[in-house]
C-alpha cells in the first residue's frame, strides 16, 4: 500500500472536516450558524497569514493619507496667513429712516390725488425698485425725481416708488391699478428676471435669505471645518459651483416652463390693458441679474429676448439695462457683495441716469423738467466743459 505523505493527510483531514461541516449546516437539529463556529484550524491560520500580509501596507497607506492631509492643511494655512487677510467690512447704513407721515418704507407720503402743477410717474416693480439694504432716497425712482426737479420751476415731478420686494408681475397688476388711480402721467414697469414666479400669497417683503449665498454649515460639520480649514475651502468651492448652476437654471426655467411664462405673459398684458384704458403711457425697464458676471458669457440673454419680444408685440417701449452694466465687476454693483445680489447705490444711480436719457429721447419728459446745464466732469466749481452727447 502506498504510504500517505503529511501533506496528503492534511488535505484528507480538510476534506473530511468540510464534509462534516456541510452535513451539520443542513441538519435541522442544529442552529443555523453552528457550522460557522467549526472553522478548521488550518483555515484560521490561513486567514491570520493573509491578515499579517495585508495589515502593514494598509496601515502604511492610511498613515500616508493622514500625513498628506496634515501637509495639505499646513500648506493651506501658510498660504492663507501669508496672503493679505480679508477684512470684514460693511458700508450699509447703521439704520434706515422712514419719511414722516409715510405709511411704508417705500417712499415719501404723497397725496392720493395728484395736485396741480405736478408731473407724476408711477414706478411699479419689485425689490429692484424698492432697493433693500439702501435708504429709500437712493433708489432709482428718487434719483430720477431729483434729476427731474433740478430746474426748481413751477412744474414739479413726483416719481413714486410702488416697488414691493418679492413681488411677481402677477402681484403688480393691482399695484399698477393703484398708481393709475392716483393720477400717474406715466407708468414705468420695472422688470426683474424672477417676475414669472407663481406665488400662492401676496408678499410684503423678502422672507428667504441666503438662497444663493455662501455655504453655511451647522452642527458637527461646522465644528470640523473650524479646525480643518482646507476641507472648508474645498466644500465652499463645491458649493459655489453647485449654487451657480442652480442659480442659472432656476431663472432660465422661469422663462421656459409653460406655466410660469404664461403667468408672466398674462399679467403683463393685463397691466398694458389697464394703462391703455386710462390713456396713460406705459414704458418698461428690464434689469440684468447681478449674480453672474455681466460679460459675453452672461447666461440670461434668452430671457431678456423673450421679454423684448413680448413687449414689442404689445407696442410697449422697453429699455434693457444690460449694456449699461456690461463689463463692470458685479462686486462693484451688488448691495452686499457675495451675500445679496440686489443692485447697490451705484447701480441705481446709473439706472436713473440712463432712464432719464431714454425717457427724454422718447419725448415723455415735459420741457420744464428737462435738465439744462450738463458738463463732462465735475472737478471744480465753475468753468467745466459742457457735455454734448
Amino acid at each position: 500500500m502506498k504510504r500517505s505523505t503529511p501533506a496528503v493527510q492534511e488535505l484528507e483531514r480538510g476534506d473530511s472536516l468540510r464534509s462534516e461541516r456541510s452535513k451539520l449546516a443542513n441538519s435541522p437539529h442544529l442552529p443555523k450558524f453552528y457550522w460557522f463556529k467549526k472553522v478548521p484550524r488550518s483555515l484560521k491560520a490561513i486567514n491570520m497569514r493573509i491578515l499579517r500580509t495585508l495589515a502593514p501596507p494598509i496601515v502604511l497607506t492610511l498613515f500616508g493619507l493622514f500625513v498628506s492631509l496634515v501637509c495639505i492643511e499646513i500648506g493651506y494655512r501658510v498660504v492663507v496667513w501669508s496672503s493679505s487677510q480679508p477684512v470684514r467690512w460693511s458700508d450699509r447704513p447703521r439704520y434706515y429712516f422712514q419719511a414722516g407721515k409715510a405709511e411704508t418704507l417705500q417712499d415719501y407720503q404723497y397725496s392720493p390725488e395728484k395736485q396741480a402743477n405736478r408731473f407724476r410717474v408711477g414706478v411699479v416693480g419689485d425689490s429692484y425698485s424698492f432697493a433693500p439694504y439702501m435708504q429709500f432716497t437712493d433708489a432709482f425712482p428718487k434719483v430720477l425725481e431729483r434729476m427731474l426737479n433740478l430746474n426748481q420751476g413751477e412744474l414739479q415731478a413726483e416719481v413714486i416708488n410702488h416697488g414691493v420686494p418679492a413681488y411677481s408681475t402677477s402681484h403688480e397688476i393691482n399695484t399698477a391699478a393703484k398708481a393709475l388711480a392716483q393720477g400717474s402721467d406715466l407708468l414705468l414697469l420695472q422688470i426683474t428676471l424672477n417676475d414669472p414666479e407663481i406665488k400662492p400669497v401676496t408678499p410684503i417683503g423678502i422672507t428667504q435669505f441666503n438662497t444663493w449665498g455662501p455655504l453655511q454649515l451647522k452642527g458637527r460639520m461646522a465644528t470640523l471645518v473650524r479646525y480643518w480649514s482646507s476641507l472648508g475651502f474645498v466644500l465652499q468651492r463645491l458649493h459655489n459651483e453647485s449654487t451657480r448652476r442652480r442659480y442659472i437654471q432656476y431663472f432660465v426655467d422661469l422663462f421656459e416652463e409653460p406655466d410660469t411664462w404664461a403667468n408672466y405673459e398674462r399679467s403683463t398684458k393685463e397691466i398694458v390693458k389697464r394703462a391703455r384704458e386710462k390713456n396713460v403711457p406705459l414704458v418698461a425697464v428690464v434689469f440684468p441679474l447681478f449674480g453672474v458676471p455681466l460679460d459675453g458669457e452672461y447666461p440670461f440673454h434668452r430671457c431678456h429676448q423673450k421679454v423684448q419680444d413680448l413687449l414689442k408685440s404689445l407696442d410697449v417701449p422697453l429699455l434693457d439695462l444690460f449694456s449699461l452694466y456690461e463689463g463692470i465687476p458685479v462686486h462693484r454693483l451688488q448691495v452686499i457683495p457675495d451675500e445679496d445680489r440686489h443692485p447697490n447705490e451705484i447701480a441705481h444711480r446709473m439706472a436713473a441716469e440712463r432712464i432719464y436719457d431714454w425717457l427724454e429721447g422718447l419725448g415723455f419728459i415735459p420741457e420744464p423738467l428737462r435738465i439744462g446745464a450738463r458738463y463732462k466732469k465735475r472737478t471744480q466749481i465753475i468753468k467745466e466743459v459742457p457735455f454734448e452727447g
